[in-house]
């Protein structure tokens, strides 16, 4: 009898492990997909430099384990918005387009830079890679575009700044305007750069003008270095704010006394033909409306990645 019994279970073994090999494929999805569905994922920790309010388009995540295309968004803000440099989330198993959601996301460079636009240019990434396996595995590797000495020094001289041309009694927007205007009139318009990359260019540059480096500590901007050294100030007041780009401009678009309203420092600083240093206020805090009615080439945008802006 006993013999019998270890031949049954020799069989059984036998007839199982063929089983498994025929069905391999199946097999490992299933027990891959229940593992990615029941792996515990933490939240991510903040860098200090965490933006505390959700936008329309993207919103902050306790859940990485996604079920839909707005959830991958979400966790992409959430983790760039954290300053993480590597994450893994998965997909549940009730979501059947879970991986070619993600190689479609992962392929927009337009889309991704939009999430990027909404958290601190602290956080903000120069590469991004999204990695995912056949069975929802998804790896998140980000290289920053600013370093640990960029941001001292830029945390210093905005200090610097606000201890010359800013003070308690002053309003927000009394503030964010004396920012403005020292921007403008310690930087100018980095043109050599910016011809060199309409001409297709890669060479490297001497200024750091398409960070907050350049206007800040250079005395040269292209539009994104601008941008980004209003948007670390406004984020320093807690005001509520992004980045709004197209393919040839970037700007900022801030909450404030119950609307949203745009600053475009790029255009109030601008190039003139005897290098004169101009200060306009033609495009501080004003309305959609305003901004469009005054050049709509320059300043158009995708109203679904900015809804605020409408």
């Amino acid at each position: 009898m006993k013999k019998i019994i270890s031949w049954l279970i020799t069989f059984a073994l036998i007839a199982l492990l063929i089983f498994c090999y025929i069905n391999r494929e199946g097999v490992v999805k299933f027990v891959m997909g229940n593992i990615a569905q029941y792996q515990t994922v933490n939240t991510p920790k903040s860098n200090g430099y965490i933006t505390d309010y959700d936008f329309e388009f993207v919103q902050t995540t306790d859940d990485f384990h996604v079920k839909s295309r707005q959830d991958i968004l979400n966790v992409i803000y959430t983790v760039l918005n954290s300053g993480q440099t590597n994450f893994t989330f998965y997909c549940d198993t009730s979501y059947e387009n879970c991986t070619d959601d993600l190689a479609d996301i992962s392929g927009d460079q337009i889309l991704l830079s939009v999430i990027n636009n909404m958290v601190s240019p602290y956080n903000s990434y120069e590469k991004l890679y999204i990695t995912t396996n056949t069975y929802g595995k998804t790896d998140i590797e980000i290289t920053k575009l600013y370093s640990d000495e960029d941001i001292k020094q830029i945390n210093t001289k905005i200090e610097e700044i606000k201890n010359e041309v800013i003070n308690d009694s002053m309003s927000d927007k009394e503030k964010i305007r004396a920012f403005h205007d020292y921007v403008i009139n310690h930087s100018v318009y980095d043109e050599q750069r910016a011809l060199a990359i309409e001409q297709g260019s890669t060479d490297n540059h001497e200024y750091n003008s398409h960070k907050a480096n350049g206007p800040l500590l250079e005395g040269y901007a292209l539009c994104s270095g601008y941008s980004d050294a209003m948007k670390i100030f406004l984020d320093e007041l807690n005001i509520p704010n992004y980045k709004i780009a197209n393919n040839n401009h970037i700007w900022n678009l801030l909450y404030i006394d119950g609307e949203w309203l745009h600053i475009d420092l790029t255009w109030d600083d601008p190039v003139t033909s005897d290098n004169s240093n101009l200060l306009l206020h033609k495009f501080f805090l004003i309305t959609t409306d305003e901004l469009l009615k005054q050049d709509t080439s320059s300043h158009s945008f995708e109203p679904s990645y900015y809804p605020e802006a409408t």
